[in-house]
Order: structure tokens, then sequence, then C-alpha cells
């Protein structure tokens, strides 16, 4: 009977406290959560890997984290084992080929972006990024459960060309070339935009299923009303062909993007000799959340 009480009471302190030699260095659990514009969870639709970093209470960096599609499939978070204190964590979801981030001194000073822009080459786009932060506390002998709450960094662009001529090879080559200028250059640790301009250069590329030129391509994002604008150009001649000031085109056609995670911003130009028409993609063909 003695030895079934002590058993328990074993059990019991296992669950509620941690048993240690160092009772500072308890485990903490801290999940990761994306709700999109709904309810439902769907991190794991939209995040596949997650680059962590760690400060503590004076913002002084910790440690850092990366943790891939594997890990995050088997645990959707991970578990931390710091001393009793308050940290600060810093999450950023998909920082994959088209990003990179620039570790600075400070919060303000830590830049993420395309990563084409650090080595001063044309952007064409970035990845899906999303951002999540938490203040913690972690107090000694005890286990805790956490959760990061993510949100966009990010916009999705979708532009079709509609009536170009696609010559008799159907060349994968556009005669349109496709310039969105005056977005963010870079986001820091503390989800601020920057206000230093740069023009992103897509990819434009032909659709054997719709026999037509488009482009499908990420921004960092802005807001309803914005400097953005979008200019198409003669790929041979460089001759400008047409420009618009996006913040028109979404006013006109009750396009909004604040408060939206899963923004997007669709638009089908059409070329009927020397008449361009610019029109909202159809909402069956750009679906916000997929």
């Amino acid at each position: 009977m003695k030895k079934a009480i002590i058993l328990y009471i074993l059990l019991l302190v296992t669950v509620t406290g941690c048993i240690k030699e160092n009772l500072d260095d308890c485990e903490t659990t801290l999940y990761f959560s994306y709700l999109g514009d709904g309810t439902k969870e769907i991190f794991p639709q939209k995040i596949e890997k997650v680059d962590m970093y760690i400060y503590n209470q004076n913002n002084v960096f910790v440690q850092k984290t990366v943790l891939n599609r594997k890990e995050l499939n088997r645990q959707r978070g991970t578990t931390l084992n710091l001393p009793s204190g308050q940290y600060h964590i810093i999450c950023w979801g998909n920082s994959l080929n088209d990003t990179r981030i620039n570790e600075g001194s400070s919060l303000q000073n830590n830049l993420v972006g395309a990563p084409h822009y650090f080595t001063k080459e044309l952007i064409s786009t970035n990845d899906s990024l999303y951002f999540g932060e938490r203040e913690i506390t972690i107090v000694n002998e005890s286990y805790k459960v956490d959760t990061v709450y993510f949100s966009s960094a990010h916009i999705k662009m979708q532009i079709e060309l509609e009536g170009l001529d696609v010559g008799s090879t159907r060349a994968a080559t556009s005669p349109v070339s496709i310039e969105m200028g005056k977005l963010s250059s870079t986001v820091d640790f503390t989800k601020t935009f920057s206000n230093e301009r740069v023009s992103y250069f897509p990819l434009v590329t032909f659709d054997s299923n719709v026999q037509k030129f488009g482009s499908k391509f990420n921004v960092l994002r802005f807001n309803d009303d914005n400097e953005v604008y979008l200019r198409l150009r003669d790929l041979q001649s460089n001759e400008e062909l047409y420009t618009m000031q996006l913040k028109d085109f979404m006013k006109d056609n009750n396009i909004t993007v604040n408060g939206i995670n899963e923004a997007a911003v669709g638009i089908r130009i059409y070329f009927n000799g020397t008449a361009i028409t610019v029109k909202p993609w159809d909402e069956e063909v750009i679906r916000p959340g997929i």
C-alpha cells in the first residue's frame, strides 16, 4: 500500500512539475496556429517551414530554430527548454527559395525580403510569407503550453494577358513585360513594412490550357490606399503600353485587401488592336485562400 502511494505521488509530481537537476529548465510546448480568414485551423495547408527566433525580455537574441515540413507534420509546434523568464518569440512561415532573412542587431534591423533585393537584381516574387509573434513567461518547476498565432505578410497577385499573339510555335516568351512598382522592399521583425519602394518584374508564362499569357506571384503586403502601379511594356522595344494605378482599379472594382489574411488581387488585361481594357479576374478563377 505504501509503495502504491509513493508511486502515485511521483506520478503526480511528474505531471505537474519538472523533475530535473536544474528546475529552471522546464519544458514549454509551443504550438503554431493559422486560421486565415475563418475559424478552421489551416496551418498545415499554408505553412511548410518555420524560422523561429527567441529574444529575452531585454530583446537580446537567445536562439534560433528552423522547423521543416516533416517536423511540423509530426507536431504542429515545438518544445522549448529555457530558463525561467520572459521571452519574445518571432516566427516566419515559408521562408523558402524566394525569401532571405537578414539578421541584424535589433528587431527593426532584422529585414525579410526577396533575395534579389539584397543582391540588387530584378525581383520577380517572394514566398507566401506568414508572420507570428508571442510574448511568453516561463516559470520554473512547471510545464507550460502556449500558442503562436500567424498572420499573412504577403498578397497574391494574378495577372492574365488576353488577346496577345502567341505565335505559330506557341513560344513561352511573352511579347509584353509586367512591372509592379512602388511596393515595399522589406518587412522587419515587428512586421513593419519598409517605406523604401521597389519594382517587381514577375515571370510571364504561357498557359497552353487557356492559350493565354499570365503571371502569378507574391508581393509584400500593401493597403487599399496605396501607391502601387502596374505597367506594361513591349518586350522588344521597351515602349510603355499601359500604366494603371492599382488603388484606383481596386476602388472601381470593390477589391479590398485590408484586414484580409488570404488577400489576392486578380487583373485581366484585354489587348484589342491598339486598345487595352482592364477588368478584375473572375472570382471563379482567383479564389483567395486556395
